[in-house]
């Protein structure tokens, strides 16, 4: 495709002008502001699919410099890494007809990729521990926290509680948050191609995305679980939260193919809506389902449960 072609301005503004929209509310807004964020490299992907690379490149380029004019240049950083690398190669990758999983899994290494890149010649250069720093980071917003809800009056054995949870969550957060990064990008990706799927029929050519219920991981994935599960017996800190944050990630995967399966049965048995909400709900307010979720997804490897059984002859 030519650069610039007919409605290619148009393309580019409205890309930018929706992904600044998005952007903006997930930094101006707090908590509220996470679901704009999640679908902030959205528009992106869609004209850059519609029009070409070229004008994806050309948003991406726009609101990193609105960004740095208008906020600063950490937000263009934030920016740049949390989705213009998602919004440029998740694209690239399903163009060169990858596949979805494929797609979201080389997009999320390339940018994982980046920022180990990046961490490790700014550490190098100013002589910074990024890893204590991040550290330092989740304790202070834990306190921070923890002392908003004390100004809010709770007291005595209600906030000793809190504390104590907190702490808890700071200790689990500090040694997996190379994996909650890892699946936080993979839930970026995931969803804005949920998005991009149900306006695909605007696109000049059909996704090659296929039924997310019949997502099935590789069965060799099995033996990483089985492997950073021994590992994190070793009595070596580094070796047991490497193998701790390959763990999270792969669970993760297998959560992915247990949701597969249970989406299958909701639509195989016609399952009411509000009784598919009451499970999100609780999918979301419970970790326990999320755990299950994840076993069912490692005991389909075995069960087959999508499988159609077949009636025996009598």
């Amino acid at each position: 495709m030519n650069f610039p072609g007919k409605g290619i301005p148009l393309d580019i503004i409205k890309g930018s002008i929706a992904t600044l929209t998005l952007f903006l509310a997930y930094i101006s807004f707090p908590l509220v502001g996470l679901l704009p964020g999640v679908f902030a490299p959205l528009p992106c992907m869609y004209y850059t699919l519609k029009s070409g690379k070229l004008v994806g490149s050309a948003i991406v380029a726009i609101v990193a410099v609105v960004l740095a004019i208008v906020v600063d240049p950490e937000t263009t950083a934030l920016y740049l890494l949390q989705c213009g690398i998602i919004s440029l190669s998740l694209p690239l990758f399903l163009a060169k007809g990858r596949g979805a999983a494929r797609a979201i899994a080389y997009a999320v290494t390339l940018n994982i990729a980046v920022i180990l890149v990046l961490a490790a010649v700014y550490g190098l250069s100013q002589g910074v521990d990024l890893d204590r720093q991040v550290l330092k980071g989740v304790e202070t917003s834990i306190s921070q926290t923890t002392l908003l809800y004390e100004k809010k009056g709770l007291k005595g054995d209600e906030l000793k509680l809190l504390q104590q949870g907190m702490k808890q969550a700071g200790v689990v957060i500090a040694r997996i948050y190379p994996a909650l990064l890892v699946v936080s990008f993979g839930i970026i990706a995931g969803f804005n191609l949920l998005v991009l799927k149900r306006v695909s029929a605007r696109l000049p050519e059909p996704l090659p995305v296929g039924d997310f219920k019949l997502f099935k991981n590789p069965e060799q994935l099995v033996w990483v679980v089985i492997a950073a599960g021994f590992a994190m017996l070793i009595d070596n800190t580094g070796v047991a939260r490497a193998a701790l944050n390959v763990l999270v990630v792969t669970l993760f995967m297998y959560f992915l193919q247990g949701m597969a399966v249970v989406i299958h049965f909701f639509t195989r048995l016609a399952v009411p809506t509000f009784v598919r909400v009451i499970f999100y709900i609780l999918l979301i307010a419970q970790p326990y389902m999320t755990v299950a979720v994840a076993a069912l997804g490692i005991f389909d490897l075995w069960g087959n449960f999508r499988t159609p059984k077949q009636r025996e002859n009598l």
